[in-house]
C-alpha cells in the first residue's frame, strides 16, 4: 500500500483523540490536525535531515509526513504499547524506514545513539522541556538541529517552560490550528 493511502486513512480519523489520563500519564493519543502534517513535510524537503526523532508516535500519522521525503532514517517513540504496535504497522504498510520505540520518552532518551538534525515533539506538552534538555546533555541534536514542537498555542500553558527554554535559540512559531513551534538548536 502506498504512503498517501495511509496518510489518507490516518487523516480521515477523529482529531479529538483519547486522552491517557486514565493510565497515569498526562496527554492525548490524536493525529495532528490537517494544516500540520504539509508543514512537516515541507520542512524536511528544506531542511534534508539524515535523522529524525519523533516524540509522541500516535498512530503514526505525523510520522508518515516526517518520513515519505526522508533520505535517511527516523526513530519515534510512543509511550502506549498498543498504539506503538499500530504505528510501526502503518510505517510498514506504507513501506516507511521508521523504528517505532515503545516506552516513556525519559527512559528512551538515554539509550539513543547518534545524533538527531531534526526533532518532532508532539507528546506530554508539559515533558517538552524535559525533553528537550535530556537530548542536550545526552549530545543528541546535531549542530543546527531543525526543532519543531505542536501545540505550543493551544496548549500554551503546558508547555510554557519549553517555550521559555526555547527563547536562547532562534524560534519562531507558525500560526497553525494548534500552534507549531520551529526552531535550530
Amino acid at each position: 500500500m502506498s504512503v498517501e493511502t495511509v496518510i489518507e486513512r490516518l487523516e480521515a480519523m477523529p482529531k479529538q483523540g483519547e486522552s491517557y489520563d486514565h493510565k497515569g500519564r498526562h496527554g492525548w493519543a490524536n493525529p495532528i490536525r490537517q494544516d500540520t502534517g504539509p508543514l512537516l513535510e515541507a520542512l524536511v524537503i528544506a531542511r534534508q535531515p539524515k535523522r529524525i526523532l519523533e516524540i509522541g508516535t500516535a498512530h503514526g500519522l505525523s510520522g508518515c509526513y516526517l518520513a515519505r521525503r526522508l533520505k535517511g532514517e527516523m526513530v519515534t517513540i510512543e509511550w502506549d504499547e498498543r498504539r506503538a504496535l499500530e504505528a510501526q504497522g502503518n510505517f510498514d504498510e506504507a513501506s516507511l524506514p521508521v523504528k517505532v520505540l515503545s516506552g516513556d520518552a525519559m527512559k528512551i532518551i538515554p539509550t539513543l545513539t547518534g545524533k538527531f538534525d531534526f526533532v518532532f515533539m508532539d507528546a506530554n506538552k508539559d515533558g517538552y522541556a524535559e525533553q528537550l534538555r535530556a537530548l542536550l546533555d545526552h549530545d543528541l541534536l546535531a549542530p543546527n538541529c531543525t526543532v519543531v514542537a505542536d501545540n505550543v498555542i493551544d496548549r500554551q500553558k503546558e508547555c510554557q517552560n519549553f517555550l521559555d527554554a526555547m527563547v536562547v535559540f532562534p524560534h519562531l512559531i507558525v500560526p497553525t490550528e494548534c500552534g507549531l513551534l520551529v526552531g535550530n538548536i
